[in-house]
């Protein structure tokens, strides 16, 4: 029986063989890497909801620095009509107020007052109302209140 022939490789044909191995182990390491790079959190499935019941606890009357504020907004005309929620974003809007007008980059009170009335668009366009319509004098009493209230050594 004659003797089978062994083919001989060559260099061209090992080197086609071992770039064409590497440019799909290439190909590979990049699909993983694009898939595990990829935001999973905005491709989920539905959108976020959060659900708000009312509370059956009652609702205490602020304290301290808040009481103050409050008080002072009450003084202006500036009334939350009783609702809690409208309080809290009052307060909200005060400490937010105080963290604009101090260092490291303080505003003017000028800015601040406008960020207050932008504030206001921005609740009214999403359907939460305010008790009343501030005029330029109600956001600068607010920010006035809330620098007597939560931070003296903000510039007036």
């Amino acid at each position: 029986m004659p003797r089978p022939v062994r083919r001989r490789q060559t260099p061209a044909g090992v080197l086609v063989a071992a770039a064409a191995f590497a440019a799909a182990a290439l190909a590979g390491l990049i699909s993983v890497g694009v898939y595990l790079s990829r935001d999973k959190t905005a491709t989920s499935p539905g959108p976020q909801t959060v659900t708000i019941s009312a509370s059956s606890a009652a609702i205490s009357p602020a304290d301290g620095a808040d009481a103050q504020f409050l008080s002072m907004l009450d003084s202006y005309g500036i009334k939350d009509n009783g609702k809690a929620a409208i309080r809290q974003r009052f307060m909200e809007l005060g400490h937010h107020t105080c963290f604009l007008l101090l260092p490291p980059r303080p505003q003017s009170l000028e800015l601040t007052v406008n960020n207050i009335l932008s504030a206001q668009d921005q609740d009214t366009s999403a359907g939460n109302r305010w008790p009343k319509r501030f005029t330029h004098d109600d956001a600068e009493h607010l920010a006035q209140s809330a620098v007597a209230a939560y931070c003296p050594s903000a510039q007036k």
